[in-house]
């Protein structure tokens, strides 16, 4: 049997089919459009056009996903969907246009899920950088035991503050570490001892970028390992690049080039203040968190 699985985020709209082997995801085919849906939040509420995009990539993906030869399709949503004052709204127009019913999930059942798609039996943590959010998580044996989900994302500090130089950078990294030790005391505690995961755009833009190659590839990618020293690395260089040279920067797509800088400075926070040293770096996530759960849940 094959699921699916589409992902409303802040900044992309994704999609994840796949079956499953009684104990592991098999079959996976993922696709991705970008739609930036945080960006058209404007005093709390989703513009039209903002909207519209993404529910059309909702209804491409759908398709695709059908295609696929998946049997039943889920739709879940994230940060900006959360924020929305007319979130509701939205996520009738998202059913209307594939099927499917949305569920608008929690900051802290995003974390979770993160946790249940990208980690074993080891105690780990997982961090999920997304356009709107990020979501720390922690746990062992395969379940995870604490979840928490900030207001701190790629496209939500980008919105802040442009990272267009150095100075820009360690702003938003300060930001970031300031949320943090309000927001989440003691986890620095729980970091120690454990395996930590990254995933997300930032993360996987980082692995690509650090292999040298146009997308991190499962083949090469899945799992590799980045030392904060690396990613504040990529960061300040990022920062202080022309835009026009960040677009042509080999494994960052364009797209993402105004806003990387500021999803690898809330990395670099979360990294440093948890005392975190070597990052793994994973494409797995959310969606496959979920679809892990829906097929356990089926029996």
């Amino acid at each position: 049997m094959r699921l699916a699985c589409i992902a409303v985020g802040s900044n992309a709209i994704r999609m994840l089919s796949a079956e499953w082997d009684g104990q592991a995801l098999c079959g996976v085919i993922r696709e991705r459009r970008g739609t930036r849906l945080f960006a058209g939040l404007k005093d709390g509420v989703l513009t039209d056009e903002s909207m519209q995009s993404s529910v059309d990539a909702v209804a491409e993906l759908a398709g695709l996903a059908r295609q696929s030869g998946a049997q039943e399709i889920f739709l879940f949503a994230t940060s900006a969907a959360r924020d929305a004052k007319n979130g509701g709204d939205f996520a009738a127009r998202c059913e209307a246009a594939c099927g499917a019913v949305p569920e608008i999930i929690s900051g802290e059942e995003e974390a979770r899920l993160s946790y249940l798609g990208a980690c074993g039996c080891e105690p780990s943590g997982v961090i999920d950088i997304g356009g709107g959010s990020t979501e720390l998580t922690i746990g062992k044996d395969g379940i995870p035991e604490r979840a928490i989900s900030l207001q701190m994302g790629a496209v939500r500090y980008s919105r802040l503050e442009a990272v267009t130089d150095e100075a820009g950078y360690e702003r938003t990294r300060e930001r970031a570490m300031a949320l943090l030790l309000e927001k989440a005391p003691g986890w620095e505690k729980e970091a120690s001892g454990r395996i930590w995961t990254g995933v997300g755009g930032t993360m996987t833009t980082l692995g690509a970028m650090q292999r040298g190659i146009p997308l991190f590839d499962s083949d090469t990618c899945e799992g590799m390992g980045m030392t904060r020293r690396e990613v504040a690395s990529w960061g300040r260089r990022l920062a202080v690049m022309p835009m026009e040279e960040r677009r042509h920067t080999t494994g960052l797509m364009p797209h993402r080039a105004d806003i990387i800088p500021a999803g690898i400075a809330i990395l670099d926070a979360v990294m440093t203040t948890l005392s975190i040293s070597v990052l793994r770096l994973s494409a797995q996530g959310n969606m496959d968190g979920y679809l892990k759960k829906k097929f356990r849940q089926m029996g």
